[in-house]
């Protein structure tokens, strides 16, 4: 990971490049996956499946889905389960391996018109998928199609481990996957935030932070991945 070159004075911001990256990079993405070189994926995967399935859930969202891995995982525990990204080569992808309809959506479009979001849903999942500075407005979006009692669940690179050398504070950063061995032809961009910072846009959002997970390293006792169980306030509930 590395920060963003800042002699690039004429790039497009980071959000936009987001999905430009991923688009580009899905070949190698699909064939990282399919070798197991993502080797966090075991734990943090399954962690996920597990908080999704501690308590009914009623019909499922899949933010940024990707391949459809989760998509399918669910349908074959008789979930009902839509998937929705931006990316049209992995959308592809998770259509032609089923498990629920996917639909190819970005997030700008969706904070535009969250009716397309369809639902509602009594589960919304970002699963590595949340990864721009600004995320109030896709959360207020999909708050919008939670039912009353519903959740919200966010795994997310943990950032205590994420920092990696770089100092604890927020910003932008890049990816680019040198350690999955397949070849990635842009850096994708992300925004790391702190922990503090993390509470702080739920909060903006309108939401509260119910639980934490915290999927460890079985090798290293280091955590993996940093899940977090959003809900909606009563007030807005009782609307």
């Amino acid at each position: 990971m590395s920060t963003p070159d800042p002699a690039a004075p004429h790039a497009p911001p980071p959000e936009e490049r987001i999905l430009a990256a991923w688009e580009a990079d899905a070949p190698a993405w699909l064939q990282a996956l399919e070798s197991g070189a993502i080797r966090s994926r075991r734990v943090t995967d399954a962690a996920l499946v597990d908080v999704i399935r501690q308590v009914p859930t009623g019909p499922i969202l899949d933010v940024g889905c990707g391949e459809g891995w989760l998509v399918r995982e669910l349908a074959r525990h008789r979930h009902r389960v839509t998937g929705m990204d931006g990316s049209p080569t992995l959308v592809r992808r998770a259509e032609a391996g089923g498990g629920g309809e996917i639909l190819l959506l970005t997030y700008a479009e969706a904070v535009r018109n969250p009716r397309r979001f369809e639902g509602p849903y009594g589960t919304i999942v970002f699963n590595f998928s949340l990864f721009e500075e600004k995320i109030t407005p896709i959360l207020e979006a999909v708050a919008s199609v939670l039912f009353p009692y519903g959740r919200i669940l966010i795994q997310t690179l943990h950032p205590v481990t994420a920092t990696g050398t770089l100092p604890y504070r927020d910003g932008w950063r890049e990816e680019t996957f040198d350690t999955f061995g397949a070849r990635f032809p842009q850096p994708v961009p992300w925004y790391f935030r702190t922990m503090s910072t993390w509470i702080a846009e739920l909060r903006r959002a309108g939401l509260i932070l119910m639980e934490t997970y915290e999927p460890l390293d079985p090798e290293t006792g280091r955590p993996l991945s940093l899940i977090l169980n959003v809900t909606i306030p009563e007030r807005r509930k009782a609307r």
